[in-house]
């Protein structure tokens, strides 16, 4: 067999091969062989219909066998024979045909594994900052008692305050027109919540028992549901009830009450050191991603189209089923698909690029490697040893491997690095709102949001969500 590769592309191949008649006559003479022993020919015992009336009767079929098996063992032999880093299946530019005498010749196109000549990792990172600041430990201790906070009726009547959580009901126009499905009942609201609409959370303040209100709101022509957009929507909102909600003291007794520390120090101090993990843990793991989109801008790659689309769609699922599983319909659209193809490209250059680090630097996976990851496992679920082994067999143990090999290279590529530390400064744990505030000059007061006894979520956030 004699084959010759031509690089069309840094990602495309063509593979032209060309097989002896010596070795077509043989899966010739093997494969009617073979039928001749099983064929059942009408005038004939079974098997012993002579070669010539086999050849008559078959001879198509047989020669269509003999050029697909040869062309995937030709292709194989190629492959191997010129080390191919492939990454996709053989695309035939014409099917060859089995002719008397003469070889079997064909060509096919690969996608390969672009060649990185020289891999660079000479990176320079930046640690972020993981101290804790002492207002993100009042933030955090101040949403405990949010959390645990009661609703009670109110001692002496009066108008409702920011805090308070009113009960109502309320009918909804659209355009003039009543929609009866958007009708609702018994709907607690907190006063100053800041996922409520605007427009309602203003009319609720100062409200007592009885309240009839009709809140008008203007929706924008690019209001996101198009049903809605540019039109007129009222709500007639009447108050059925009005209560206060009231936050536990922040003491000693308020420790004991979560059940875990004896002191409110007890308690700060707990919450400090859980801030002070998460925080190092989120700036590790930053650091990390940080490493690896280094990696991938200081090594421009060609990406093979079929690896693209492969992770694409492997992105799109998880997608979909992620809003499948939040009880929302899939819906890609256009721009959703566009940056969900750039991340896609940038998983499959990292991809290609760390395993071009683990070639050059020999970094692989051992048995050792394995057992400590599953014994890491076993003692965090609890799980018997064994059990666990079980478990992680076949695709998984693949994935587990795969999982392993990514953390030893960028471990690699972290302690070759220049890594500096961020300017020191407290982190913000605050709330994504919190944040965005902050960067925008607003007040980062905690919000008040009351649990268990106190009501989760509004019927007037859904109003504003389904609308």
């Amino acid at each position: 067999m004699s084959s010759v590769v031509t690089e069309i592309d840094p990602v495309t191949i063509e593979v032209k091969v060309e097989l002896p008649w010596e070795r077509v006559r043989k899966g010739l003479d093997d494969t009617f062989g073979k039928l001749q022993r099983t064929a059942r020919v009408k005038g004939f015992r079974p098997g012993k219909a002579p070669r010539n009336v086999i050849q008559q009767l078959f001879a198509k079929d047989v020669r269509q066998e003999v050029a697909s098996n040869l062309i995937q063992e030709g292709l194989i032999e190629a492959v191997k024979e010129h080390e191919l880093p492939i990454v996709s299946n053989a695309q035939l530019e014409k099917e060859p045909t089995v002719a008397e005498g003469q070889p079997l010749s064909f060509s096919a196109k690969f996608e390969v594994r672009p060649k990185i000549e020289t891999l660079h990792t000479d990176l320079t990172l930046t640690r972020g900052n993981a101290d804790v600041a002492e207002s993100a430990i009042d933030e955090e201790i101040e949403k405990l008692r949010q959390q645990n906070a009661t609703v009670e009726p109110l001692e002496t009547a009066r108008p409702s305050k920011k805090g308070d959580v009113v009960t109502v009901d309320f009918e909804v126009t659209i355009d003039g027109k009543k929609d009866e499905g958007k009708k609702s009942e018994g709907v607690t609201v907190e006063v100053g919540d800041e996922n409520v609409m605007k427009e309602i959370d203003a009319a609720l303040v100062g409200v007592s028992i009885g309240d009839t209100k009709a809140v008008t709101v203007a929706r924008p022509d690019t209001d996101e549901n198009k049903d809605l957009a540019g039109k007129v929507v009222v709500f007639d909102v009447t108050v059925r009830d009005v209560r206060e909600k009231k936050v536990p003291a922040l003491d000693d007794e308020f420790a004991k009450d979560l059940g875990e520390h004896e002191t409110l120090a007890a308690l700060k101090k707990a919450t400090r050191e859980k801030l002070e993990k998460a925080a190092k843990d989120r700036s590790e793991s930053t650091l990390r991603q940080q490493a690896v989109d280094e990696l991938v801008k200081l090594n421009p790659v060609p990406v093979p189209p079929s690896l693209l689309d492969q992770q694409l769609r492997a992105m799109a699922q998880e997608f979909v089923e992620f809003l499948r599983m939040i009880g929302q319909q899939p819906n890609l659209n256009e721009a959703m698909v566009g940056e969900m193809r750039g991340r896609a490209e940038q998983k499959v250059r990292a991809v290609l690029l760390l395993g071009e680090l683990s070639r050059k630097e020999k970094i692989e996976v051992t048995p050792a490697d394995v057992d400590a990851r599953l014994k890491e496992i076993s003692e965090k679920t609890g799980k018997h040893l064994a059990k666990v082994k079980v478990d992680y067999q076949g695709e998984k143990r693949e994935q587990l491997e795969s999982s392993i090999l990514e953390q030893k290279l960028v471990d690699h590529l972290l302690s070759k690095a220049k890594i500096s530390d961020e300017v020191p400064g407290a982190v913000k744990l605050a709330s994504d709102k919190a944040e965005a505030a902050s960067s925008s000059g607003e007040s980062t007061e905690p919000k008040k949001e009351a649990k268990k006894k106190a009501p989760k979520k509004s019927a007037a956030k859904d109003e504003k969500e389904e609308g």
